[in-house]
């Protein structure tokens, strides 16, 4: 299979991307905007839909990772405290394993903050940050 993959890059490079250069300033903008701060409003929503199911923190991060949200890469902390701050504000509730591992999930009022916000433009979303720094 490797060695299916390399033929095929190799016949693109001749015939697909043969005319195709891209400068360092094409290199560079491609870089900025895959590393550019994610949308905090994208980010509410990732979370609050993938705690539709019970999920850990250390979860969550893997699952946002997954979509693509680094944010948390670098301090995981920020998540555990937008965790308490929902928690504490009535949309999720939390339960303890016999092993001390804390799971989290959206409780009704969650669910109904989740649909709202799903429904709304993204302008006019609820903000992450400002969640978090309440």
């Amino acid at each position: 299979m490797d060695e299916r993959l390399k033929n095929l890059k190799k016949n693109m490079d001749k015939t697909a991307f043969s005319e195709l250069n891209f400068t360092e300033l094409h290199r560079k903008s491609i870089r900025e905007k895959m590393f550019e701060e994610e949308n905090e409003n994208s980010i509410f929503l990732a979370v609050m839909q993938l705690l539709v199911q019970e999920k850990t923190g250390y979860e969550l991060v893997k699952f946002l990772r997954g979509r693509g949200i680094f944010k948390f890469e670098e301090n995981e902390g920020i998540v555990y405290t937008f965790l308490h701050k929902l928690e504490r504000d009535g949309y999720l509730h939390s339960s303890w394993t016999d092993s001390n591992i804390k799971y989290y999930q959206l409780n009704n009022k969650g669910a109904k903050l989740l649909r709202k916000s799903e429904k709304q433009s993204p302008t006019k979303t609820f903000s992450f940050k400002k969640l978090v720094e309440e």
